[in-house]
């Protein structure tokens, strides 16, 4: 698969750049960076994103219709490039956050919208590879341990999003996905409509919903509804 490149040693925000200049973009392009000063993450949330010390990246595309699984798909493609380039193991923590040793590593945030004729997909990734210091409000964050890969990394994982664009398989995405989802078999703790509920995430259905079992009954958490608090990770 090919595709554009653009890099910048310090931006914003790519994902906020593929948006704001998707018009004169040609897409696919892959736009890159040293350093994000506003990185964006889901439901408003900042990324932190230190010079020379992760790979920022977004995928501009146009999504083929019926691939409805982009969040996972690009989920299961970082971890798949990470095992192939640099031989860690890596997990996920529904919905898009990728983890290493306990630590969150990752983050994914993919935007559809239009652009003049076009329906484009802008698939934000965010990798820490050598960050040590983070702020004190993101105990979780923490890094591969790698570094000289981020563009190959990028660009590996660029390329396998495409394929899977251009050759949707959902049966392979969900298990691929699942059997790196750590948090199934977990007590866990979301927040649904400003209420805060307890249960033991079971698993996910074919639109990568995550079910989860309450004292109450079934709950199915879709993306961008809930916040899910981990109360214990296996790792």
């Amino acid at each position: 698969m090919t595709f554009n490149e653009i890099h910048f040693e310090t931006i914003g925000s790519t994902n906020t750049y593929a948006r704001e200049n998707a018009g004169e973009l040609e897409a696919p392009v892959l736009i890159t960076a040293d350093e994000q000063t506003r990185g964006r993450g889901r439901r408003g949330n900042s990324f932190y994103s230190p010079k020379d010390e992760g790979i920022y990246f977004t995928l501009l595309f146009e999504a083929e219709p019926g691939f409805d699984l982009v969040t996972p798909a690009a989920a299961v493609c970082v971890c798949e490039s990470i095992k192939e380039l640099t031989g860690k193991e890596t997990q996920i923590k529904w919905v898009n956050d990728i983890f290493y040793e306990g630590k969150k590593i990752c983050g994914i945030l993919c935007e559809r919208f239009a652009a003049g004729e076009r329906i484009l997909t802008a698939a934000g990734i965010v990798i820490n590879l050598t960050t040590r210091d983070f702020p004190a409000e993101i105990p979780q964050a923490g890094s591969l341990g790698v570094s000289a890969v981020g563009i190959s990394l990028a660009r590996d994982i660029s390329r396998r999003i495409l394929e899977t664009n251009s050759r949707f398989d959902r049966g392979r995405i969900l298990g691929e996905y699942r059997k790196r989802l750590f948090i199934l078999g977990q007590e866990i703790s979301f927040v649904k409509n400003g209420e805060t509920f307890e249960g033991i995430a079971e698993d996910i259905n074919t639109y990568c919903n995550l079910t989860v079992r309450t004292a109450g009954g079934y709950e199915t958490l879709k993306s961008g509804e809930i916040s899910v608090k981990i109360r214990e990770c296996n790792k």
